[in-house]
Formats: C-alpha cells, sequence, structure tokens
C-alpha cells in the first residue's frame, strides 16, 4: 500500500472516518515529530487525535526523525530512500488511555518528552542561525512595498525549489565538529534526506526571515518560541513528505511548499 505521512493539522482536521477510511488503502506514517505534538497537545487535542486511529496493533508506521536518515546516508554514502522503509520494527498499539482527556502519561513517557523539548531548543536555535544568513542569498527581500516583497518571496522560493538549486550550496558545507563528512554532492540528489533537509530548512528561514522583517527576536519570547517550535516541527514532517512522495497537511503554507516541491507527489488535504 501507498504511505502517506500525516501532520498534525491533517490529523486534528480529518475526521475519524476519513482517518479509518484512508488507514484501510494506505500506510499512515507517524514521524517522532507528529508524536510529540500529539502528546504534548492540550486537551481534548489529544485525545481526539488518538481517537481517530484504528484500535488495532500497529495502527501506523512509527518513523524516527529526518536526522536518523541524514546519518544513515554519512555512514553509508547511499540515498536512505523513503521514510516509511525505515518504519520501526516493532509490535504496538496505542494505550487506549490516551484517548482519555485525564490520562497523565507515566514517568518513562514525560522523560522522553523532556529529552525532544531539549533537542527542538536546540534546534530552534539552529533555526534563527540559519534564517539570518537569508540575506546572503536574497539581498533584495525586504525592499519596496508589501506587494514587491510578496513577489520577491514568491521568487525565492520558486528558486529554493528548483531541482539542483542548492547544490553549490551544499559542496560547500562542512560538517560539524566531529561529526562524519557529507556525502559528496556528486552522488546526491533530491531523492537525498541531506538534500531536503537543506532545502525544507531554507524555505522556513526565508518565511522567518521575512515574517520579521529582519529583525529577528533574541530573546525569544514564551509566544514566539511556540511559533518557532511550530515552525520546527513543520519543516520535519514536510521534509519527510518529500521524500516519501506523499504528505497530508491542511495547512495552506505547508501545501504551497509542498506543489514546488514535489509537483508530482501526492497531497492529502
Amino acid at each position: 500500500m501507498t504511505a502517506v505521512i500525516l501532520d498534525k493539522s491533517f490529523l486534528q482536521g480529518a475526521s475519524g472516518d476519513c482517518i479509518r477510511a484512508l488507514a484501510e488503502t494506505h500506510r499512515l506514517v507517524v514521524s517522532d515529530a507528529l508524536f510529540y505534538e500529539l502528546l504534548t497537545a492540550p486537551e481534548p487535542g489529544r485525545s481526539r487525535c488518538f481517537a481517530k486511529f484504528l484500535p488495532t496493533e500497529n495502527p501506523v508506521d512509527l518513523v524516527s526523525h529526518i536526522g536518523e536518515l541524514m546519518r544513515f546516508e554519512m555512514d553509508n554514502r547511499v540515498c536512505c530512500g523513503k521514510p516509511s522503509a525505515h518504519r520501526e520494527a516493532l509490535r504496538f498499539k496505542f494505550n487506549p488511555a490516551l484517548m482519555a482527556p485525564d490520562y497523565i502519561l507515566p514517568a518513562a513517557g514525560l522523560q522522553a518528552v523532556e529529552e525532544e523539548t531539549a533537542r527542538l531548543r536546540a534546534d530552534v536555535e539552529s533555526f534563527l542561525e540559519r534564517a539570518s544568513m537569508v540575506p546572503t542569498f536574497f539581498p533584495d527581500l525586504l525592499k519596496g512595498s508589501t506587494t514587491q516583497q510578496k513577489s520577491a518571496q514568491a521568487e525565492a522560493e520558486q528558486a529554493l525549489a528548483a531541482p539542483g538549486s542548492l547544490m553549490a550550496f551544499y559542496s560547500s558545507l562542512e560538517p560539524p565538529a566531529g561529526e562524519k563528512p557529507l556525502p559528496p554532492a556528486h552522488l546526491v540528489s533530491e531523492d537525498w534526506a541531506v538534500y531536503r533537509y537543506l532545502q525544507v530548512q531554507m524555505l522556513f528561514a526565508l518565511d522567518v526571515y521575512v515574517r520579521y522583517q529582519g529583525k529577528l527576536p533574541q530573546p525569544l519570547s514564551g509566544a514566539v518560541y511556540e511559533r518557532m517550535e511550530h515552525d520546527v516541527l513543520d519543516a520535519e514532517v514536510l521534509m519527510l513528505g518529500c521524500l516519501e512522495g506523499a504528505f497530508g497537511t491542511r495547512e495552506r503554507k505547508l501545501q504551497g511548499w509542498w506543489r514546488l516541491l514535489c509537483p508530482h507527489g501526492r497531497l492529502y488535504a
């Protein structure tokens, strides 16, 4: 069956009947990012979302974050392939208590959430660093009227989404200290996680830069941090969706970028 990467907006917006009908003909893929969002969602959001999955063994395929796929590529010097091919090899059922509004995660679950929160905090800082690089690539984004700026942003998005547009930039990158070298550019294509990661991160960085008119907030307030964290999680599922070639989202921004990045892919909205 065709596998499809789901995001939170799709799961929240679709009815339970719709989700279960989709599961009859597709493998529903839930990433670490979506699972984290569901576990930390305020009630009744969490319980309503978990209630939409079939109460069967392995109602979804669980996949890790894109960092694991990039690590696979760096270790093996080959394309990781589709995320669904790297699904967790385990048998499980969702705890029915997750559908109860008053359910409290056990200690092990709370610890896992805290660890993911710490990872996200580091990712948000990296996110802001990438946003500060945007004018190096697109120096005229904030010039002119609002209409002109929107046009410049749309042109920049199309440039980032163009096949191979970031390959020269990719070739110039150095791995973090202590990490293995990146796969050589002559091996890499848009099917690779390392390339989709760079491409999607740049799209989000562009959006953040324009949103704050180049004045990136530091330090981050609670509301601004939550927005940035949401962007980081959205970027994660969009990357996975691009690699899978099938994506379910109801967020218009993600739908627009998906059409640019994967014009021949399957979009479920």
